[in-house]
């Protein structure tokens, strides 16, 4: 511990780090555990934390789990390495009971499981607070506090708490100037007033030989929460009271009598000490609010919605009734948040709920459950033809745009719907259910929305199966790697091959990447496919560069998920130098909206690969932030003007071709190469050969070919003439 005592007690100071990535639920949690803990730092990232840690000791520590920068255990190493004496709390989402036991093991005090109510928090706390407490030695202050009265006097008015006396008759003899900030009274005003002078009338009674307490010993009053009115609230007492004119207190009394030799003699008044937990209190509804609610839109959260769906269902049952269950999807949302930004996303969500609620009737339940992902309960419908009234209402909502942010934008949603209790009977049926229909609703064009039915379940089965099969892929070898020729605008010459990948499946055939990428994403399995194919196209550069072949630089895209991982840079070079000694000839391919995850982690990790050689080209430019300031901060040589702009240039005056030329000019200014994607026809060619671009695939030249095809065209000394 830290520090000396706190006034009139006998408790040492406690230091406490919270880790939390959430930073509106960090600072409840701070508001939350102050009065407990002395001193509190906070950090929303482990690299924060782990900066605290190498400059100060904690006595108590609570963490997250789950970061954005890494693993709770991995702190609960550290402080078990540098600082073994601090306590440890896990707060985590994670309902995994492993998870509970790993944390146990690596030396937790404690495991409390998100949500969790705020009594249960502070119960914990205090409980790890008394052990170390019992632990120290706090004889200083208590010698320092009965050395002298006028140091008692000091501690006293210094105090963020209330303290004051009563006579006999409850009139004030002593209040210290804690009162003025607390109540807006100096003390003087009150000194021989009586104690209901700031007991609102509606607390009197609770208050009364309460704030007056002549008992002592254990029946004394400890604790009693009790509200005060300020000063200001005296001259509005005939308008209607407000929060803000009343303070919420924690207040412990005593009586005070004269001693004698016979043991306790004439009453002389009453000893008192009122802790302001105002702010408590509100971080306690904070809490309980965020641990139900969704922070963004203020709607109820997954938990909350399966309460009510519990509560609702329980309720139909008993007197016989029908209800439906609704999952709404927002379509197209990636759009918005890949080619605007986060912050014009989170405003259409919001503007989005607003709407819904809308629709709604009294006694519906809406609630946000991730991302752009909504339920609706809707309770007591006579039939299926009131669900389909909302949900034709929803969409008809949805006509008119949105206004976010200077930029207009249309919305719509696909919905499913299941109904109790003919498609499910319990809480998770009913919603796994509504969400199979909501899927039929995307499939079918969206903007729509279906009921749930049984043939959906064997459609939505056989997407599993697609998931499953392609786990099985990797295996079976069924994934095979294509190359499409990049062509020197202006000597048509080639100048590389990208690498795409391609799923020859055993009954299907040759299954498009648009028909799996988007499951193998959702899955999380784009990892290790994605890793395959950078190992496929490694070997095959080795071969071509080998085999004599002009040289070419073979160019492969990187996912998300591979840029962010821990040891990205380490396993990229790794399965590099296994077929090629550095990265001459290697380029990768990055959209935007991947750097944008996380730009300062990216920029790192591409500039080491940078610096062995390999190239950086921005695939897909002009659809997403397309800014210069990060153009600036990579190591990039090429950008790629995505097929959308090509397929504009249709004449020299268009929009599309003003976009390809600036995009062309500011790529010259930055000395960056271009790379036009999806040349389709001469006039296109012809077209980014008046602009100076250095090269082109499509259609026009050749389609993805499998490797033997890209070889031959390889072997044809990479002239267009040659092989058209």
């Amino acid at each position: 511990m830290h520090g000396n005592a706190a006034p009139g007690s006998n408790q040492s100071l406690i230091s406490l780090l919270i880790l939390e990535d959430e930073p509106r639920y960090l600072e409840s949690t701070r508001l939350l555990l102050a009065q407990y803990v002395n001193s509190i730092e906070t950090a929303l990232t482990n690299k924060q934390a782990l900066a605290l840690l190498g400059k100060q000791s904690f006595d108590l520590a609570l963490l997250d789990l789950h970061l954005p920068d890494g693993s709770g255990y991995e702190i609960m190493a550290y402080i078990r390495a540098h600082h073994p004496d601090c306590r440890i709390i896990v707060a985590s989402a994670d309902s995994e009971i492993e998870s509970a036991i790993q944390s146990l093991r690596l030396g937790a005090y404690d495991y409390l499981r998100k949500p969790y109510e705020p009594e249960e928090l502070i119960k914990t706390v205090r409980n790890v607070v008394r052990k170390l407490q019992l632990e120290h030695d706090n004889a200083r202050m208590v010698y320092q506090l009965e050395q002298s009265e006028q140091w008692h006097r000091l501690l006293v008015n210094t105090s963020p708490d209330i303290i004051y006396t009563l006579d006999k008759d409850g009139r004030f003899t002593y209040l210290n100037d804690s009162v003025e900030g607390a109540l807006g009274y100096m003390p003087g005003e009150l000194i021989g007033r009586d104690y209901t002078t700031v007991i609102p009338a509606d607390q009197r009674e609770a208050a009364l030989y309460r704030f007056n307490e002549r008992r002592t010993g254990e029946r004394a009053t400890r604790n009693l929460e009790l509200q005060l009115r300020r000063k200001e609230d005296l001259l509005s007492s005939l308008t209607e009271r407000t929060s803000d004119q009343l303070v919420v207190v924690e207040l412990s009394s005593m009586g005070m009598y004269r001693p004698t030799s016979l043991g306790m003699g004439e009453f002389l008044g009453s000893y008192g000490v009122a802790r302001d937990i105002s702010a408590r209190k509100q971080a306690e509804a904070t809490i309980v609010f965020q641990a139900y609610h969704d922070l963004l839109t203020g709607l109820p959260n997954r938990a909350l919605f399966k309460d009510r769906l519990g509560q609702a269902m329980v309720h139909a049952k008993r007197h016989g009734q029908t209800m439906a269950t609704l999952f709404l999807d927002m379509d197209h949302f990636k759009v918005v948040n890949d080619t605007l930004g986060h912050l014009v996303g989170d405003g259409l969500l919001q503007a989005l709920a607003q709407r819904l609620r809308g629709c709604l009737r009294e006694g519906d339940t809406l609630s946000r459950i991730g991302g752009d992902e909504f339920m609706l309960l809707l309770p007591h419908i006579r039939s299926r033809d009131n669900a389909s009234y909302i949900a034709q209402k929803i969409i008809a909502s949805l006509k008119q745009p949105f206004n976010i942010e200077d930029h207009e934008l249309y919305a719509s949603m696909s919905i499913g719907i299941a109904l109790y209790p003919d498609d499910g009977d319990n809480i998770e049926t009913l919603i796994k259910h509504a969400d199979i229909a909501m899927y039929h609703a995307k499939d079918q064009g969206r903007n729509d929305y279906k009921f749930f039915t049984q043939d959906l379940h064997k459609t939505f089965t056989g997407r599993l199966a697609v998931e499953n099969e392609m786990r099985h892929a990797l295996e079976k070898k069924e994934f095979e790697v294509f190359y499409q020729p990049q062509v020197a605008v202006q000597s048509q010459r080639i100048r590389g091959m990208e690498a795409l990948i391609r799923w020859n499946h055993p009954t299907r055939g040759m299954v498009s990447p648009n028909d799996f990428i988007p499951i193998a994403e959702e899955s999380g399995l784009i990892t290790p496919i994605s890793e395959w194919v950078l190992g496929a196209a490694f070997r095959q550069a080795k071969l071509w560069r080998e085999s004599g072949l002009p040289p070419i630089t073979v160019a492969v895209n990187l996912s998300a998920r591979q840029i962010e991982h821990p040891q990205f840079v380490e396993k990229f070079l790794q399965c590099m130098h296994k077929h090629m000694p550095d990265g001459h000839g290697i380029e990768i391919e990055i959209t935007e909206t991947t750097l944008m995850r996380d730009m300062d982690g990216a920029i790192s990790k591409l500039r080491k690969l940078a610096e062995t050689g390999v190239e950086i080209s921005i695939d897909d430019f002009g659809t997403g932030y397309s800014s210069l300031s990060y153009l600036k901060k990579l190591p990039i040589n090429t950008i790629k003007i995505d097929r959308s702009f090509i397929n504009d240039l249709t004449g020299h005056t268009n929009n599309g071709s003003t976009i390809v030329a600036g995009i062309a000019a500011m790529a010259k200014g930055l000395k960056l190469k271009v790379v036009a994607e999806g040349v389709e026809t001469r006039e296109q060619l012809e077209y980014l050969q008046t602009l100076e671009c250095d090269t082109y695939q499509g259609f026009y030249f050749s389609r993805a070919v499998n490797v033997s095809t890209a070889t031959e065209i390889l072997s044809r000394k990479t002239e267009l003439t040659d092989i058209l």
